[in-house]
């Protein structure tokens, strides 16, 4: 078992942080694992204060807005055997956003940037989350997976997340040359079902909630090498080698494109054995 206990006793930005978990071991192949969470404190300065030139870039919300209040609660199951399971329900209290209070005329003359606003979201929302964790082996082949499905049960869209996230990785292992060098080389498949993806305001530096557009649903495909000559490594990975043949639609938030097609090469070379 374990646990912490964070409380601030004086000071406008008075909160608490408490973590506890404890885990039991069944066997040599298997354990499980519970951990709770709860907090309570006031958003970040952001949210709170800002003074700018731009006009619309002005609010002291230090006396509006309400601490946010999370709980969480956690099960996690650790097997050698059936891999690892983690599922998390969360609930939060005044959640804090940014969002924009653009009329559809200014979204349109692509003024929706200009009336991003910190709000608080007066119902609870919350998450459950589900992850899946598991690799499998045959001979020198192996398959790494995880999985991960996440819902949100709220009056307002106020938090987007995709629904499903994937990430699965074939490849190959083996010691070639007489052994001389080892090997290591396969195929990453990256994939999060489409959402409203939160847009970014540069000048904030924040993401803020929009709910008018759905991006995602594309792969992303990664080809590595990693090899290793006694104490030199050599790696090499082709990122996202997929993108001039599956489309253009790719956007890590709206209106910025995710990289296109890049390859990395790198060599580290120790002096000693």
């Amino acid at each position: 078992m374990d646990g912490k206990l964070t409380y601030g006793i004086t000071g406008e930005l008075t909160n608490y942080i408490f973590d506890g978990s404890a885990s039991l071991k069944l066997n040599e192949k298997n354990e499980i694992g519970f951990s709770a969470h709860s907090s309570s404190g006031l958003p970040n300065f952001n949210f709170l204060l800002y003074q700018s030139e731009y006009a619309n870039y002005n609010w002291n919300n230090s006396n509006t807005f309400e601490n946010e209040n999370v709980q969480s609660l956690k099960f996690n199951l650790s097997s050698q055997v059936w891999g690892d399971l983690t599922a998390q329900y969360s609930t939060t209290d005044n959640y804090t956003y940014f969002s924009s209070n653009a009329t559809e005329q200014q979204i349109a003359d692509g003024e929706e940037n200009s009336f991003v606003t910190p709000k608080q979201e007066g119902n609870s929302v919350n998450l459950i989350k589900v992850k899946y964790a598991k690799e499998f082996k045959y001979g020198k082949w192996a398959l790494n997976n995880t999985v991960m499905y996440q819902n949100v049960s709220q009056t307002s869209e106020v938090l987007n997340v995709p629904q499903l996230v994937t990430r699965n990785t074939l490849y190959y292992s083996s010691n070639i040359f007489r052994n001389a060098m080892f090997l290591q080389t396969g195929i990453t498949l990256k994939y999060f079902t489409a959402y409203n993806m939160d847009a970014y305001n540069p000048l904030l530096g924040e993401f803020y909630v929009q709910n008018r557009e759905e991006l995602g649903a594309f792969p992303l495909l990664d080809f590595f090498i990693n090899a290793k000559v006694r104490q030199t490594r050599i790696y090499l990975k082709a990122e996202h080698f997929n993108s001039s043949f599956t489309g253009n639609t790719y956007y890590a938030a709206p209106g910025y494109p995710y990289r296109d097609f890049v390859i990395r090469f790198g060599l580290v070379w120790n002096f000693f054995s």
